[in-house]
Order: C-alpha cells, then sequence, then structure tokens
C-alpha cells in the first residue's frame, strides 16, 4: 500500500472518529467532502487494476487543485461564519413541528408529480418499445429509453421521494394519503430502477437521509448500517443486470483486476470510483484546447436544442482519452475542459463558499427551503468524484420544480420555528 493511500484511508478514519462525538453534524460540506476525496484517492492510487497508470507529480498536483480549492472555499465561509450562533440539531428535531407548510397542497402537488412521472415513463415505453430490465441488450435498450422533453419527467422519481419524506416527517394524520405516498414513491422507485439508472436514486436516497438526520432522530448508527447495505445490494443487482450476460468475472478479466478471482465481486465497485480519477488524470495530460463553457452550462445548451448542433460543428468528443469502457471523469474534468487550471481553483473555490454558506444559514435560521436545497447541493458534492451534477438538465429541472413546489405550498411557519429555537438557548 501507497504512502498517500496510507494516509487517505488515515483520514476517513479519523473522519468516521469524529463522527462520535456529541454535536457532531456528519453532513458538514467540509466533513462529506473530504472523507468522499480522501477515500476515492486513497482507492485509487491502490492501483488494483492494469487499467490504471502510475501519476508523475505533475498530474498530482492538478487533480488535487480541485478539491483543495473546494476546502479552501468551505474554510473561508467557516471563517466568516465563526462566530455565528447556530440552532442545535437536537431542537431542530424537537421542534420540526413549527415548519408550516399547506399539507394538502404538498399531497395534491405529489400526486401531480407521480402522474407526469407514469404518463412519461408509459409514452417513452411505447417509443422504445422495451423496458432495459428485460431487454437483450439492456445497455442499449438503457440509453434509448428517453425522450427529449418527456424525458424529464422521470426524474419527478426525486421530487416523489423526497416530498413524500416531507409530507411523513410534518403529517401526524391522514394515515390514508401517507399510505398512497408510501405507494407512489414505491412505484417510482421501481420503475425507474428497471430502466437501470441508479444516479437519480441515489439523489433520492441522499436527501431523503439528510432531511431525516436533521428532522427526526430515526437516522442513528443503526439506520445507518441499514441504508448502506441496502444501497450496496442495490448497487450490486444493477450492475449485474447492466452486464446482461456477461458475467462478473468476464468484467474482472476485461478491467484487469490484480486481486484474486475470488474477489471479482469487488470490481465494479472499486472501478466505478477509481477510473473517475484516473480518466481526469489521463485526459487533462492530453488536453490541448478548451471549450470556455460548453460543458459547464450544458443544461443551457440541452434546453435551447443546440448542444447537438455545437458538438457536431466543432467536433467535440463527450469522453475523449478513454482506455476502458469506464467512461466518467469527475466534475473537476468539465471545469477544466471548459477553462483548464484557472476553471478547476476558480469555480470550486465559490462552489465551496457558496455551498457552506447556504450550510450555515441552515443552521443559523432553519427553514424547509434550506434543508430542501442544502440537500440537494450535498449531493453533488458527495459525487463530485463522479461527475458535475449542475450541468445536468435534469438537474436543473429538479431543482426548479423544488422552488415552484416549496413556494406554492409554504405557510411561511419558519420565523415561528426559530423564535422557539432561540426561546431554547
Amino acid at each position: 500500500m501507497s504512502v498517500i493511500s496510507i494516509i487517505s484511508f488515515i483520514i476517513c478514519s479519523m473522519i468516521i472518529l469524529s463522527s462520535f462525538r456529541a454535536n457532531t453534524d456528519v453532513f458538514s460540506p467540509g466533513r462529506a467532502f473530504a472523507f468522499i476525496w480522501s477515500l476515492a484517492i486513497g482507492l485509487t492510487d491502490l492501483k488494483l487494476s492494469g487499467l490504471q497508470q502510475q501519476w508523475p507529480l505533475e498530474i498530482w498536483m492538478q487533480v488535487l487543485i480541485g478539491p483543495t480549492s473546494f476546502l479552501i472555499g468551505v474554510f473561508i465561509a467557516f471563517t466568516i461564519n465563526l462566530n455565528k450562533e447556530v440552532v442545535p440539531i437536537g431542537n431542530m428535531r424537537v421542534n420540526i413541528h413549527f415548519w408550516e407548510i399547506d399539507k394538502q397542497k404538498l399531497f395534491r402537488t405529489i400526486t401531480v408529480l407521480f402522474i407526469l412521472f407514469i404518463v412519461g415513463y408509459v409514452l417513452i415505453y411505447l417509443k422504445s418499445g422495451e423496458i432495459p430490465l428485460f431487454s437483450a441488450k439492456p445497455g442499449v435498450a438503457r440509453s434509448n429509453f428517453t425522450m427529449f422533453g418527456i424525458g424529464l419527467f422521470l426524474h419527478n422519481v426525486v421530487l416523489i421521494g423526497f416530498l413524500s419524506a416531507v409530507y411523513l416527517v410534518l403529517e401526524e394524520k391522514k394515515l390514508l394519503r401517507k399510505s398512497l405516498l408510501v405507494i407512489f414513491t414505491l412505484t417510482s422507485l421501481a420503475l425507474y430502477a428497471i430502466t437501470l439508472q441508479r444516479y437519480q436514486i441515489f439523489l433520492t436516497v441522499l436527501m431523503i437521509v439528510a432531511f431525516l438526520y436533521y428532522t427526526t432522530f430515526r437516522i442513528n448508527f443503526r439506520s445507518v448500517l441499514l441504508i448502506s447495505a441496502i444501497f450496496v445490494v442495490f448497487f450490486y443487482l444493477v450492475s449485474s443486470f447492466r452486464a446482461g450476460e456477461v458475467i462478473i468475472y468476464v468484467l474482472y478479466k476485461l478491467s484487469k483486476m490484480k486481486f484474486s478471482p475470488s474477489y471479482a465481486v469487488f470490481t465494479e465497485p472499486y472501478m466505478y470510483v477509481v477510473m473517475n480519477l484516473e480518466n481526469f488524470a489521463r485526459s487533462i495530460s492530453k488536453t490541448d484546447f478548451f471549450t470556455y463553457g460548453y460543458y459547464t452550462f450544458d443544461f443551457v445548451t440541452a434546453i435551447t436544442g443546440i448542444k447537438h448542433w455545437i458538438g457536431e460543428y466543432f467536433n467535440l468528443n463527450e469522453t475523449p482519452f478513454l482506455i476502458s469502457s469506464y467512461n466518467t471523469y469527475s466534475a473537476f474534468w468539465t471545469y477544466y475542459r471548459d477553462f483548464g487550471i484557472l476553471g478547476i481553483f476558480i469555480i470550486p473555490l465559490f462552489g465551496g463558499v457558496g455551498i457552506s454558506t447556504l450550510y450555515y444559514s441552515f443552521r443559523a435560521k432553519p427553514s424547509l427551503n434550506k434543508i430542501s436545497f442544502y440537500g440537494v447541493l450535498l449531493f453533488a458534492v458527495m459525487f463530485s468524484f463522479f461527475n458535475s451534477a449542475f450541468g445536468f438538465l435534469w438537474f436543473v429541472y429538479d431543482i426548479i420544480v423544488l422552488v415552484v413546489v416549496l413556494k406554492y405550498m409554504s405557510l411561511g411557519g419558519s420565523d415561528k420555528f426559530n423564535q422557539i429555537n432561540l426561546a431554547h438557548k
């Protein structure tokens, strides 16, 4: 094991151990980001695959610019808010009923979102003619299971799951409605899962877990272990289905793994994490031109319909310099590809400041709006090893719909909540 891996795993262990201290917020942005990236770097430098390469010092420095810059931004926000009083998480959980919303409007909204999800799902099925899980070629079917515009309704799965969790926590009665929302959530998650997509399901689960963590006493060490186990099983099942008839051992051989075939089941989880950084490291050493915002603002070109026209005109390759079938690069590749070194320094720096500022604002004056948006941004932080969520049209769609829904059902109860918490200090 290399020195870099040892240091990275020590940092991970220290973060885990420090999470057991009283009043520690395990979902603070700096803690979550540092844990994910130290784990990713530690695993990557194990070099357990023959597809991986040793990085020279220059590449290491460039790979670390983005994560370091983000943590500097987090520290700047921490310094600015050093003397700001925050509401203890315990107070937040006890007084959650003071977050006043129009629950009837919320129920109606979730129902509409579910109907749109079903309509979109049926239309796409009629267009594609097959569901990926049951297709002879699941990988191809997965890519084809979409439709411009209508496909966005499939991403209602995130909103249905999260908003249903909000309703279940804040509504003490209405058993029939709560049962219906559970059915809506499970149905939408199941239907989405058989499309063999998992990214949006990760977002849904993380937003729900973060919301429950800040608003209830249900998220503890035991529940986290259970959720993690379910997550791992789901990851494995989807990975197996996506592989189709290609057995795990073949994937193990194609990935040129250096450990025993007895552990071949760990091939995809390992490669899923490390090849992002490997692709990024390889690509930054070969890139000789920049695209000046095309990928950072992908959602703009996608919604206007000019994305593919621009890509074809300038002959842009979406996944350049690959050495395997793993085709993701980490979030920082998006910014490097657009703006070079300046991009992976400036954008993560402001990202760290912005996300941490929202976090301290939420902790100082909790509100449903802030906790909802923080859950979305927390996902972007924790999956930054994979790609940049902010450029995706579906991600922006979910944020916009969330803004509209929260505005629609709000009764302005956060001030009353904050008054109660101030009285408890």
